[in-house]
């Protein structure tokens, strides 16, 4: 949207704005994808293609996770930035280039670069200017103004007539994290509406990760206090006057314990990636259904 912004407001404006998100590029055919091929270049190119680059041609093109592109291509890549021509895979003839060309990165390139994943002479290229973008989480006076916006668009889009949010749903759209960022809230926004009758988006219209965002976190302290309790309640030992019993434990009362140390396995987790659901499944081995089982199974016994 950023980059959209600023190719609408440049001379350029007039011209072609070409988006593409390289994380989604195989490794096969990014070369074709962005400099296009010619007739017979390769198994399957039964025509010449034109690629990104030429197609924005006079205008902006935006790389979108530019990180994630292979070597190989970083290398074309860099004579395109710094000669202004291209060529075809497959071709012979140089194409001239005027192109705005605008990177984002979610992984910092100077760190990408560090690590030999970023060519650092590219990294010296592209770093001629840069903007760093906050992510939604720590934007939150935005996050009602683009929550509203998204609706206005939604309204038109489904030709609906919702008013707006009621007060708990603004509360539990200000408490959301949002590491999909404005993707997600818009489509989290998109959702409600579409579920809802009413003149106001009510909170269980929500996900419900979202709506019971507040009740899922964890609460360090009263880890700590529990931490505590059993350590002096284990520190006690028994008297010659006070034999040992076996402990005894009904099969409620042990599903209710595996339950909770189930739980509470999950939150630790969950606490310790700031509540992304994705890297939570992956440092708990399990995949992200079943994780959204689990969290669905606790708050429905809220």
């Amino acid at each position: 949207m950023i980059s959209n912004e600023i190719h609408n407001h440049s001379k350029r404006k007039d011209k072609p704005f070409v988006a593409i998100d390289c994380g989604a590029l195989s490794k096969e055919l990014a070369g074709s994808e962005l400099f296009g091929h010619e007739k017979g270049a390769f198994t399957g190119a039964l025509n010449q293609k034109i690629g990104s680059f030429e197609l924005a041609n006079g205008g902006t093109i935006f790389l979108d996770e530019v990180g994630n592109l292979s070597y190989d291509i970083q290398i074309s890549l860099l004579r395109v930035v710094q000669e202004r021509k291209m060529r075809r895979v497959g071709g012979t003839k140089d194409i001239d280039l005027d192109v705005r060309i605008i990177v984002a990165s979610n992984e910092p390139l100077w760190s990408a670069e560090k690590k030999g994943k970023f060519r650092e002479d590219l990294y010296h290229r592209f770093n001629e200017f840069s903007i760093e973008v906050p992510p939604l989480r720590e934007r939150k006076d935005d996050i009602l103004l683009f929550a509203q916006h998204f609706l206005m668009l939604t309204n038109k889009e489904l030709d609906k007539n919702v008013k707006g949010f009621t007060p708990e749903t603004e509360k539990a759209l200000k408490s959301y994290p949002w590491h999909g960022n404005l993707r997600e809230l818009k489509n989290v926004v998109k959702r409600a509406t579409l579920l809802t009758d009413n003149n106001f988006i009510e909170v269980h219209s929500l996900p419900f990760e979202i709506s019971h965002f507040n009740k899922l976190q964890f609460d360090h302290s009263t880890e700590e206090n529990t931490k505590q309790e059993l350590m002096e309640t284990s520190t006690l030992a028994p008297t010659e006057e006070e034999p040992t019993t076996p402990l005894s434990l009904g099969e409620n009362n042990f599903k209710k314990a595996v339950y909770n140390a189930e739980f509470k396995i999950i939150m630790d987790a969950m606490a310790k990636v700031n509540f992304n659901k994705s890297e939570a499944a992956r440092l708990l081995n399990i995949d992200r259904k079943t994780l959204y089982n689990k969290l669905k199974q606790y708050t429905d016994n809220l």
